[in-house]
């Protein structure tokens, strides 16, 4: 198939789903986020062979012609499915949907979501700790001392306004709902930043040594978590391995009896504060709707297995802003059928767990394996979730984005604008089922896997305008470090994967800058205009046999390595040059192997000089690249502008909205 034919025209998306009958015997399916939409059409009965749907748009107001957008992808015998970028929020949008299978165009209005989010009008309830629950709260003088009795009786509309201090809480639960108009606000007061911590106050620190710098203290806890100065200590499977410093990891191991501990450079404990948690959630929103969490700190959670600092299972429309996270395990957890939460403008920070060993991990402790933001299976479907914004660094995965139940996948999530930085797997996980998700415009750096789309079944996953900076091998360098993977153990399938507009570089020793493992039932990913630049090959695929022509399609991406003696190998085979490995193969027929031309990348500025290779170099991709400087799209995530069009690279902590620059390269009207 052609990437002409491959390509369908995104769509238009209102707050919630639509579904509506179609007059050619099938139905359209729309979801809208605040930037972009999916759209997904059922035909009743399976079309011909190489049927395609096209899609076109503009604002419902226009009488300008229709432009087209990105086409949908077949991800079934009769379903198509496919997503509208760069939208604006809270505007009404037409779409048209065509195809030789219908007798007519269907046209349909959507309003995609307002991005603004009502505050509270109604009562506010102070909260300080050395507050009295008994009082009414009403006043800072006549606060209440907890959190907890605060969310218990704010109502529709109230906010709990917390005030300067730590709030040793925990395991506290959302009891009801706000509206889309009245929400339930749980906030920091003006000026001041408040800790839900998670630690036990109570716990007594009575350390003797036992031999081999190992100190104990008497306790009954058994805790996932522990902490020495407020950094992670790695949790032992047995006294023997922590005597042993297995790992060469500061660590800890507690039996019931006596807890054990190993500490940074064989310290004794005096003059360290040693600390255990006595909650493994902070905060659970349990099908509870419109509640906002805003600019709060949790910390130190994890008494008991899968601790998390907020919990939503099963809410809609929730807000998660400009709060921090630390030592929490899984700052925000996404379970059944969470709808439309909108997780932004937050610091994740999982501490000393961003230097510890790959294989300590991974052979003692994976449940140190988690992330930030953690999407977890279930038999009900997550739907336009937005995650943008947030500053995750130092863990052992960044996020998991996709549900693993096929049935009830991970749908229209957007996930943009995210810095990640200094993590020792993953940053971005897939991992799972997904349909109709857009992973754009965000910033990894150190890293053994940028994005893992192993598997990413279902689909269409979008994969467009990420920089991609520094991927390493493992530290024993048993596993091979990469931007992309796509080898994965699972029963489940890779399916229609578009990599657009990425930038991926690494100056680590010895790393692809694009490599397939064993192939492991992975179709249609389709990669175009990025720049894949490494210092070992500059593209390795290790599939042979009836696998080494795998089904994937590459083009107009640069390909290029620091390594004089290696280019590509493909299937056993080595090539140096690209004329020859498109002979070959059929890949990267108008693809180019140049220097990127990078700014300045030891500053980490990878916008391009104007004298760089890769300026149009591209392929223009409806709906994608519209709007694009010069005779054709550049390579790479940042389109090179005149200087009066030039924009910075933001700060970590203001990448929001650098998204919708990216993918608007507005569209010509």
């Amino acid at each position: 198939m052609s990437i002409s034919s491959r390509f369908c025209v995104p769509v238009l998306l209102a707050l919630a789903c639509l579904l509506l009958p179609s007059a050619q015997g099938g139905t359209v399916d729309a979801v809208a986020t605040f930037n972009n939409v999916g759209i997904v059409y059922d035909f009743d009965v399976a079309p011909g062979p190489g049927t395609e749907v096209s899609v076109s748009i503009r604002e419902a107001d226009s009488t300008a012609d229709y432009q087209p957008a990105h086409p949908l992808s077949p991800i079934g015998e009769t379903r198509f499915a496919g997503s509208v970028f760069s939208l604006k929020p809270g505007t009404e949008y037409s779409f048209r949907l065509s195809s030789a299978a219908f007798e007519d165009d269907h046209i349909l209005s959507v309003t995609t979501r307002s991005d603004s989010f009502a505050d509270a009008t109604g009562t506010v309830y102070h909260v300080r700790p050395d507050g009295d629950d008994n009082a009414d709260g009403l006043t800072l003088g006549t606060a209440f001392a907890t959190v907890g009795k605060g969310i218990s009786i704010a109502q529709a509309g109230d906010e709990v306004r917390l005030h300067d201090g730590r709030y040793y809480e925990g395991d506290l639960n959302a009891p009801r709902s706000g509206t889309a108009l009245e929400p339930i606000v749980i906030r920091a007061a003006p000026g001041a930043r408040p800790v839900l911590d998670g630690t036990d106050p109570t716990f007594a620190q009575d350390f003797s040594p036992v031999g081999n710098d190992v100190y104990r203290t008497p306790t009954a806890v058994q805790p996932q978590h522990a902490y020495v100065n407020g950094e992670h200590l790695f949790r032992y499977r047995t006294l023997e391995d922590l005597q042993n410093n297995k790992w060469n990891i500061p660590g800890y191991y507690a039996d019931g009896e006596h807890m054990y501990v190993r500490l940074p450079n064989n310290e004794p404990p005096d003059g360290h504060a040693v600390t255990v948690p006595r909650h493994t959630t902070g905060l659970t929103i349990r099908n509870q709707d419109h509640v906002h969490v805003k600019d709060i700190g949790f910390e130190s959670y994890g008494l008991g297995w899968y601790p998390k600092g907020v919990y939503i299972d099963g809410g809609d429309e929730n807000l998660i802003d400009g709060c921090s996270f630390k030592n929490t395990g899984v700052g925000v957890g996404i379970r059944r059928a969470a709808h439309f939460n909108t997780i932004q403008n937050n610091t994740f920070d999982e501490t000393s767990v961003g230097s510890w060993s790959f294989e300590a991990v991974k052979q003692d402790a994976d449940d140190y394996e988690t992330g930030a933001i953690f999407v977890y299976a279930s038999d009900q479907a997550n739907v336009g979730n937005v995650i943008r914004g947030n500053l995750i660094q130092n863990m052992f995965d960044g996020v998991h984005l996709y549900s693993y139940n096929a049935e009830s996948p991970t749908q229209n999530l957007d996930f943009h604008d995210n810095v990640l930085v200094n993590l020792v797997d993953d940053a971005i996980e897939t991992d799972g089922a997904g349909s109709n998700n857009r992973i754009y415009a965000n910033r990894l750096s150190g890293f053994l896997t940028g994005i893992s789309i192993a598997p990413a079944h279902g689909g269409p996953t979008y994969i467009m305008r990420n920089v991609l900076i520094g991927w390493r091998n493992s530290e024993s360098g048993t596993y091979e470090g990469y931007p992309f993977k796509l080898n994965v153990s699972s029963d489940l399938s890779t399916n229609w994967v578009y990599l657009y507009h990425n930038t991926a570089w690494s100056d680590e020793e010895d790393v692809s800058g694009f490599l397939f493992k064993g192939y492991s039932d992975w179709h249609d990913v389709i990669s175009r205009n990025n720049i894949f630049a490494g210092t070992g090959y500059a593209l390795w695929s290790w599939p042979t046999g009836e696998h080494a022509d795998h089904p994937v399609d590459f083009d107009y991406d640069n390909l290029f390595t620091t390594d004089d003696e290696r280019f590509i190998r493909w299937a056993g085979e080595d090539y140096d040059n690209l004329a020859d490995f498109f002979a070959a193969t059929g890949h990267e027929e108008h693809g180019v192997s140049l220097p990127p031309g990078f700014i300045d990348p030891a500053d980490g500025n990878f916008y391009l000089r104007p004298d760089s290779g890769m300026i149009d170099r591209g392929i223009w991709i409806p709906g994608i690249n519209d709007g694009f400087f010069g005779e054709a799209p550049d390579l790479g995530a940042f389109e090179h502008r005149p200087p009066e069009a030039h924009i910075p690279i933001p700060e970590p902590n203001a990448l929001l909205g650098l998204g919708v620059c990216l993918l608007g390269l507005r569209r010509r009207r």
